[in-house]
């Protein structure tokens, strides 16, 4: 009779508009988490580029003292950017999983395709470097001044008012 009543219950679920297509698509979901992944992607981190990190600095701090001096009573300063990380490329792989009784081996391979200059990594998301703290420098800046500046470095670079230190 437990059954009975589960099976109407589900029956009744259906018959409401558009569920049976949200719990089809679950079991769907959770299907292909459960069978074994062929390929993917893989994040490198250890090809930075400190030389475009150091470019891609030195590009955000001339753009933040040109917005600075833009305000109001600033006339000259210096801005000074520390990033938390550097450039991180995304690769596509291709994985094989070879399973023998309990135990598990992974072998991962970055997928590679033929280009103008030869074979070269298919690059499937590159992440720019995120900004650790700012420093500016600048002479006679009142404190209306420096509230207004760490509001736009706020903004700019997305941090917290404490990773943004101004001397005058």
């Amino acid at each position: 009779m437990k059954s009975n009543e589960l099976l109407d219950k589900i029956k009744k679920l259906f018959d409401k508009k558009g569920f049976g297509f949200v719990f089809l698509a679950l079991i769907a979901g959770v299907a292909l988490m459960l069978v074994p992944s062929e390929g993917g992607a893989e994040a490198v981190t250890g090809t930075e580029n400190s030389q475009g990190s150091a470019e891609y600095c030195a590009m955000l701090e001339q753009k933040a003292k040109r917005l600075i001096c833009e305000l109001p009573e600033i006339d000259n300063c210096e801005v000074f950017i520390t990033l938390e990380t550097g450039y991180r490329f995304i690769y596509a792989t291709d994985q094989h999983v070879k399973q023998s009784g309990e135990s598990k081996e992974t072998d991962k391979t970055i997928v590679l395709a033929q280009g103008e200059d030869g074979e070269a990594p298919i690059l499937i998301e590159e992440t720019m470097p995120s900004v650790a703290g700012v420093a500016v420098v600048c002479s006679g800046a009142s404190y209306q001044s420096q509230y207004r500046i760490i509001e736009l470095m706020c903004a700019l670079f997305d941090i917290k008012s404490n990773r943004i230190s101004i001397q005058t």
